[in-house]
């Protein structure tokens, strides 16, 4: 019989599967971590009760290793983004190219949507990507001692507008706004990148707006901002970042804000009524 005090870990790129497995083991479940070769960090090795990669792809490889370790629940952790469908060093299998041909659109929803599908006619459940992190989704209000000015929160609303619909497209999760100006929009190259982009374009007092999807599944892709992106902030001279109250993980919480702090950086949970 499937074990129930088992989850697995399907993850890609950064620090968020390794959080998850070790607050998932804090909680007495047995873990699996299934990296996807190529993005996983290889140090969730030693984080986990059991470990192996498989190819970005090769989803019936990905169901068939699942099923092997006895799982019933898993969650998506870590990034993985687009461009592997440029990827000519890509094999996507049969299960793969099925959903490819089959989704009526590309986007992160449309193909996570149908493989989370895929999952659960194999008996395995995707978890809230959140599941074992709600203590680190960010609340509302400014987290840290500086406020932001009248004018940062002009920029913020403008930020909030522009980036719901950035996320409603499905093309990223991050505007970049400088004195009601929008100078740069996330798309594939991530937030930390279009964020040293700004810096390079419109130099310090930039405000960072980081939002969820109006229609974001809870299972997938959830906004996750942690030491690193407040490190690249603070050398693009941004002067705010606010991130969607509820539905943004921030990893290593208190670094997150005692960085944010350290930066004379205000960082602020903005809520729907913004």
């Amino acid at each position: 019989m499937p074990d129930s005090s088992t989850c697995a870990i399907i993850a890609g790129g950064g620090s968020f599967p390794l959080h998850v497995a070790g607050e998932a083991k804090r909680q007495g479940l047995k873990v699996v971590g299934i990296g996807l070769s190529g993005w996983v960090d290889p140090a969730l090795a030693g984080h986990v009760d059991a470990y192996e990669e498989v190819m970005v792809g090769q989803l019936g490889r990905l169901v068939e290793r699942l099923k092997a370790h006895r799982t019933t629940q898993a969650i998506m952790a870590g990034k993985v983004t687009k461009e592997v469908l440029f990827d000519p060093r890509a094999r996507f299998d049969a299960d793969a190219l099925s959903i490819l041909s089959r989704v009526k659109d590309v986007s992160v929803n449309g193909l996570l949507g149908a493989i989370a599908e895929r999952l659960a006619k194999d008996g395995i459940q995707l978890l809230d990507s959140s599941t074992f992190l709600k203590s680190s989704l960010c609340p509302a209000g400014t987290l840290t001692r500086r406020q932001p000015t009248p004018e940062e929160q002009e920029d913020i609303r403008l930020g909030v507008r522009a980036a719901r619909q950035l996320a409603e497209l499905d093309i990223g999760q991050t505007v970049v706004v400088k004195q009601r100006v929008i100078v740069a929009a996330e798309a594939l190259e991530g937030t930390d990148a279009a964020i040293t982009r700004s810096g390079h374009l419109a130099g310090p007092g930039l405000v960072v707006v980081k939002v969820a999807s109006p229609t974001q599944d809870m299972r997938f892709d959830l906004p996750i901002l942690g030491p690193q992106t407040i490190a690249v902030a603070a050398t693009a001279g941004v002067a705010c970042l606010a991130v969607e109250a509820g539905k943004t993980i921030l990893l290593d919480k208190a670094a997150v804000i005692a960085d944010a702090d350290h930066a004379r950086l205000s960082l602020v949970g903005i809520t729907a009524s913004v």
